[in-house]
């Protein structure tokens, strides 16, 4: 079986985490002295029997004197912030280094990623059982009272009305409905995923939404930043960190201002100049910070201090944001369990005061 055929037939898509215990093994075993090809024999021994397969088409690439950082950007991750890391440690002779700053921004990335998991997760938990709730109360009890308040032959108040509607039409067309519903998820994900345009469409309508566009952009700036200042601290040429940071951006109005800005940087011009036109957005400390890191020399760092602090401010925006939603969803889950109750006491108070009269 030649490298080729291994390496189509056993590529797959490595997660996140198993990419960090790969840079992080890899950095210490070279740092400690071993040979690159060797290190990988040691790794290809302790991996599973899923990852195994790669990492021997892996390690054969590099005896035959592929570049790892070539071999890496085939097998491991299409990021071109680490490969660029990757390969610049491979021109300055601190692969080791490289590699442990590559590892770095992935975890920096991946607590980024899980602070806003865990922020948006209570609030998420709080919708299912309000809906759940609210489904059950309507499917489940509503039933049980609607050929009562029917038959009592009087004219029902409008809340009753509509409960009753929408009971009978939830159980009339309700796995129409989650059908359909699934549907249109499911073609709207593709459509995301495949068309530029409907992304773009997304991304901006999403920008505008009071706080959680303030939240995303945050988060997209803060990895911008990071990936800059490690590949300036790696070694890269301002002007290349530049341009290999915005290409790892995905989000497309941050991407399309800081790409527009990109002519500027080949010409010359200070990252801090362009970075204090890209947007009102941005916030006004990190081009400052940025001309002072400019100024004393010390440019990486100073991307990097920026970054930590656009973290801080994304903590505090999610905060915000989940204080903000957790009292409008226990309201509307009241309001919900509130209507459906409306809705069976007040034919019975009616009928009660008729018949008092």
């Amino acid at each position: 079986m030649t490298m080729k055929n291994i390496h189509f037939r056993f590529k797959r898509k490595w997660k996140r985490s198993e990419l960090m215990l790969f840079l992080e093994q890899l950095s210490l075993y070279v740092s400690s002295g071993l040979p690159i090809d060797r290190a990988l024999k040691v790794i290809e021994e302790g991996s599973t029997e899923k990852r195994r397969p790669e990492l021997v088409s892996m390690r054969l690439l590099v005896e035959s004197g592929s570049r790892p950082s070539v071999v890496f950007a085939r097998h491991l991750t299409s990021s071109q912030t680490i490969i660029t890391i990757i390969e610049q440690g491979e021109l300055s002779g601190e692969f080791g280094k490289a590699l442990a700053s590559a590892h770095m921004l992935l975890e920096k990335g991946d607590e980024l990623s899980k602070r806003c998991l865990s922020a948006l997760a209570y609030p998420v938990v709080i919708g299912i059982f309000a809906g759940l709730l609210t489904l059950g109360l309507v499917r489940g009890v509503m039933p049980q009272i609607i050929p009562l308040l029917i038959g009592l032959h009087v004219p029902l108040p409008l809340l009753t009305r509509v409960v009753i509607a929408l009971s009978q039409g939830l159980m009339t067309y309700g796995v129409l409905i989650v059908g359909v519903g699934s549907f249109f998820i499911i073609v709207v994900h593709i459509c995301y995923k495949r068309y530029g345009s409907v992304r773009k469409w997304f991304q901006y309508g999403f920008l505008r939404t009071p706080l959680c566009g303030h939240v995303l952009y945050s988060y997209w700036l803060a990895i911008f930043l990071r990936s800059c200042g490690t590949l300036i601290d790696a070694g890269t040429p301002a002007s290349s960190a530049y341009t290999s940071a915005v290409a790892g951006i995905s989000f497309i109005p941050l991407q399309s201002s800081l790409q527009k800005k990109v002519p500027t940087v080949f010409e010359g011009a200070s990252l801090s100049l362009v970075l204090s036109k890209t947007g009102s957005r941005l916030p006004r400390y990190v081009p400052a910070l940025i001309s002072a890191g400019e100024a004393s020399g010390t440019l990486g760092v100073a991307f990097i201090r920026a970054a930590d602090i656009v973290d801080k401010e994304l903590s505090h925006a999610l905060k915000k944001l989940t204080s903000l939603i957790e009292p409008l969803m226990m309201a509307g889950m009241g309001c919900a369990v509130g209507a459906i109750a409306l809705s069976i006491m007040l034919p019975i108070y009616d009928i009660s005061r008729v018949l008092q009269k």
